[in-house]
């Protein structure tokens, strides 16, 4: 912990102040630092950590100067997912790669593995780096059997020196200079997908176009537990153009092209840490960014594949960047991922098909009337709520046999959904060959008024069904 005392002028602030003053960006406060101690009692207490949002920096621990560490997220040792976690990958990526896009993921390494030398000398001891580098490793061996393309990022692990930039001193995001960093060696790894030579190219420059400063996530946390401050971080802030553009920043966006690499992320793809950018200078390729922050893991990649963009105009390389905390393995998820790769039931035959009012409570939105042999493991439903501002449904598919499983489709809030759901029916060995009785769609809550659905049973793709009849109500 620290006090602070603010000191404007000193030698090295005025000249980061004329700096910024040529850049036309505000200069950065020099603050000195007086260490107070380790952090309080409080901060060290795992039980404290009791919200959804404080459990995201269970449990701080004390680095050197104001480097703060997250025990749980940035000293582990575990990476990767489990085997049926990498079996969904692959299934997602088979998808994709079906329809002429190859998946990309980013892996982020950890503050831990980047910037082990700034923990203290007792927790550097308890931090068995070898054991997490050699897991992270395999975690990037594995992607590549699924078939995934991925850049190995471990040429940037172990940071040494005073000025470690990689990551914030007590935040969870990269610094710029971390992304430009990643984007380099991501950008090696692009150019060996065969598709990729056939992207357009031009140059592209990054300039910095003043300062960003960051009031680090763990250094908040530390000061609701303890009650002290921290001084703010500053580091370059970067935009990157088109080379001969003239300022106009348009290429960003390619508002009049078809971008054919798209990344979807986090918070760390947004416009703050420039990666996007730096991406485009290090591959000469445009890159629409669709990163969405504070959607974690899933949530970009869902809104971009539910989109028009995605389905008008298909990319050859889908980058994916993520942090190395998510789990991979969510069934729920890859239920809902995979038919939208292929737009649910758009453009194939529809065996079910209703279109209803919902009134409050549960409402059968679907019926198999005439016995259709609806196996789960063959088939898909497809939702569109009038409303799009829903970002959570239940649903309840009974089966022929009297079972019936409850369905819950959610997504963050920080997306647009444009009120489309798709997911498949259930697929384990004891479900694959049940046969679709029913399907319940329940009210949201609270409940909008004149609300809708549009909702149809499709095949899967490769799947049967083709000699089925639609059954339109």
């Amino acid at each position: 912990m620290t006090r602070l005392s603010r000191k404007w002028f000193t030698p090295s602030a005025l000249a980061a102040a004329l700096l910024a003053a040529a850049q036309g960006a505000q200069a950065a406060p020099e603050y000195s630092v007086q260490a107070t101690g380790p952090l309080c009692a409080a901060a060290q207490n795992p039980a404290n950590y009791n919200t959804k949002y404080l459990s995201f920096f269970t449990t701080l621990v004390q680095g050197q100067g104001d480097w703060l560490f997250r025990t749980q997220y940035d000293l582990r040792t575990d990476f990767g997912t489990s085997q049926f976690g990498w079996s969904q990958l692959k299934r997602l990526r088979d998808a994709l790669k079906a329809k002429g896009v190859e998946l990309m993921v980013v892996y982020q390494p950890t503050r831990g593995l980047i910037d082990r030398e700034k923990l203290t000398p007792e927790e550097k001891a308890h931090f068995n780096y070898e054991l997490a580098k050699k897991n992270y490793l395999a975690a990037v061996d594995q992607f590549r059997k699924a078939g995934i393309w991925v850049t190995d990022l471990s040429p940037l692990f172990d940071e040494k020196g005073v000025d470690t930039d990689y990551y914030f001193k007590a935040d969870h995001h990269w610094t710029p200079a971390g992304a430009d960093r990643t984007a380099k060696l991501v950008a090696e790894t692009l150019k060996q997908i065969p598709a990729f030579g056939d992207i357009p190219k031009k140059e592209y420059e990054s300039k910095v176009v003043g300062l960003l400063p960051k009031a680090g996530t763990l250094h908040k946390t530390a000061a609701q537990f303890c009650g002290n401050g921290y001084a703010t971080q500053y580091v370059d802030r970067y935009e990157t153009e088109a080379a001969g553009d003239g300022g106009s920043g348009d290429s960003l966006f390619g508002d009049e092209s078809n971008p054919q690499v798209v990344l979807v992320g986090t918070s760390n793809s947004g416009p703050a840490y420039n990666f996007a950018g730096f991406l485009q200078q290090h591959s000469g390729a445009e890159v629409l960014n669709m990163a969405v922050s504070g959607g974690g893991f899933e949530s970009a990649l869902m809104q971009y594949m539910s989109s028009k963009e995605f389905h008008e105009n298909t990319p050859k390389v889908l980058i994916w960047e993520f942090a190395t905390h998510y789990d991979m393995a969510q069934a729920s998820f890859y239920r809902q991922a995979v038919p939208m790769v292929n737009n649910g039931c758009e453009g194939r035959t529809k065996v079910l098909k209703n279109k209803i009012k919902l009134k409050p409570g549960a409402n059968e939105v679907l019926v198999n009337s005439n016995g259709l042999p609806l196996r789960g493991r063959d088939y898909q439903v497809d939702l569109r709520l009038s409303d799009p501002s829903i970002h959570e449904l239940k649903t309840t598919v009974w089966y022929l046999n009297g079972r019936r499983e409850n369905f819950k489709l959610e997504q963050s809030d920080r997306i647009d959904t444009g009120g489309r759901y798709a997911f498949e029916l259930r697929n384990e060995a004891d479900w694959a060959d049940l046969n679709m009785l029913a399907l319940e769609v329940h009210s949201p809550e609270p409940m909008p008024q004149e609300l809708s659905v549009d909702v149809s049973v499709c095949a899967r793709p490769g799947k049967g069904g083709g000699n089925l009849t639609a059954n339109a109500e």
